[in-house]
């Protein structure tokens, strides 16, 4: 292959090449720069950057274009000349190229490739990521990888939709492809319970004539099915979520809605009864929309209690309880949620007094109290608060206390007082957008002596890195990645700035 193509017009859609994957980028595609002249004028070179899907590092592939926006290509493999030695057959039924019947589903972007492979990769993943941002002098260690890189996920939430052929389908969108939904017989990510409950739900409200949402019509009724186990409990909790109209339409006409939330409530439940499972709360949510008011949820408890428990263990055999509501958030792989904290506690040193920034319902905050002297979580929304004073509650915790309200206006706030100056450590945790822009000036504002940044995104990681830096918070020892996430390219990173 020449090193500067010569083509007759930019990539377009069904071209194919052949190209060698130097690595993956963010979002799991494998990436190829090609350099071209385009047209007649061979004197001026372009740069294009293919994202192949299902592509590993160091292989050769002939792929075909499927989308172009400027120089950025997006292609999928057509033909497979030099696999990685690292690649290995997926587990799944549903991995593959999208444009095969109930394939290319958008859960799982690394499973051809071996699990201590994908390990290396995500670690690259950071790097590159920390290096884009123009933070070169900090190490990035080997991830923290899963003892269990199947089944692992406490968390799943699937859609209701159609397939290519128009049937009623519950599962995940194909990758980068948000009209059709593929019709999962099975999800290795999650446990055998919940594989095997979404055909048993899927063909109830397809033999009952139950309508999938469609927003592009605002029609239908069916939009998502949640599941969400303990590894450690046992205990499971299932949502569905369906429009807020009053109706639903079915086989036999128009039915109160109620009733197909029940209809598939008495499902799960006699499933579960079948498996000889359990089943703890079963909820029906209501997403409420109209014109000119705010779309809000609405939730009914259908069966059973109001939360169900996830249990964190800490170092030191030390365990806490959580109660989890629908909208409450925890880490879809407790397992490795532990390692997480284990790794957040490691870099407190000898910090006394800790505040938990944007602390969300306080997960981290308490795993943190048992450590020191004190935690303070400040968090916006105040439900989230309250859902982190009730864990603490139920954990004897009482040493976190939890404010909620704007972060600046509580720094400065006479609730804060007497923690300012105080507080040696600080503990971020932002999503994936990183930290907002004023995020920095609270942390100065605060001066604490250590902070323990928790990162999912690497990418914001590396900007936020630097704006902290700039800001006189630098790095002290290296990134360590935590994989929370086998299968897929997303990674978790936990760094020490002082």
């Amino acid at each position: 292959m020449s090193d500067v193509l010569a083509l007759p017009h930019a990539p377009r859609w069904d071209d194919v090449f052949e190209l060698e994957i130097a690595r993956l980028d963010g979002k799991g595609l494998g990436v190829a720069d090609v350099r071209a002249t385009v047209g007649p004028d061979t004197t001026k070179t372009r740069r294009f950057r293919f994202l192949v899907r299902q592509a590993l590092p160091g292989e050769r592939v002939v792929a075909r274009v499927v989308s172009r926006h400027r120089d950025e290509v997006e292609a999928v493999v057509q033909t497979l000349l030099a696999p990685s030695p690292d690649r290995v057959a997926p587990r799944c039924a549903h991995v593959g190229p999208r444009d095969e019947p109930e394939k290319g589903c958008g859960g799982c972007t690394l499973q051809t490739l071996d699990y201590p492979a994908q390990l290396a990769v995500k670690r690259e993943i950071v790097r590159f990521a920390l290096a884009k941002a123009g933070v070169v002098d900090v190490p990035v260690n080997e991830p923290r990888g899963a003892g269990e890189v199947f089944r692992y996920r406490s968390k799943m939430e699937f859609s209701f939709g159609t397939n290519r052929e128009r049937k009623l389908s519950l599962g995940l969108y194909p990758a980068g492809w948000h009209r059709d939904v593929l019709r999962l017989s099975e999800c290795h990510l999650v446990s055998a319970f919940t594989s095997r409950l979404l055909p048993v739900v899927r063909d109830l409200c397809e033999a009952e004539g139950y309508e999938p949402y469609f927003a592009r019509k605002d029609t239908g009724f069916l939009r998502l099915f949640t599941v969400r186990e303990s590894p450690r409990t046992g205990e499971r909790l299932v949502e569905l979520t369906t429009t807020g109209a009053e109706t639903a339409m079915s086989a036999a006409g128009e039915v109160p809605a109620g009733d197909v939330a029940r209809r598939v409530a008495d499902a799960v439940l006699a499933f579960a009864a079948a498996e000889g499972a359990r089943v703890d709360s079963i909820y029906w949510t209501r997403q409420v929309t109209a014109r000119g008011a705010r779309t809000h949820l609405v939730s009914e408890v259908l069966a059973g209690a109001p939360v169900y428990h996830e249990e964190l263990h800490l170092p030191g055999g030390r365990a806490l309880r959580f109660g989890v509501h629908p909208r409450a958030f925890f880490q879809p792989n407790p397992r490795q949620a532990e390692v997480l904290a284990a790794e957040v506690l490691a870099r407190l040193g000898d910090a006394r007094v800790v505040c938990d920034l944007y602390c969300g319902t306080g997960t981290l905050g308490l795993c943190v109290a048992p450590f020191v002297d004190e935690v303070v979580g400040v968090e916006l929304v105040a439900d989230a608060v309250e859902n982190a004073q009730a864990n603490a509650a139920a954990n004897g915790i009482e040493n976190a206390t939890f404010l909620a309200g704007d972060v600046a206006d509580v720094l400065r706030s006479d609730a804060f007082g007497s923690w300012a100056g105080r507080v040696d450590a600080a503990l971020v945790d932002p999503p994936r957008a990183g930290l907002m822009p004023k995020a920095v000036e609270h942390l100065v504002a605060l001066a604490p002596a250590r902070v323990v940044y928790v990162s999912c995104n690497p990418e914001s990681l590396g900007r936020d890195m630097a704006l902290l830096a700039a800001a006189g918070f630098v790095a002290d020892g290296p990134v360590q990645p935590v994989d929370l996430f086998p299968q897929t390219h997303h990674i978790e990173s936990v760094v020490l700035l002082r």
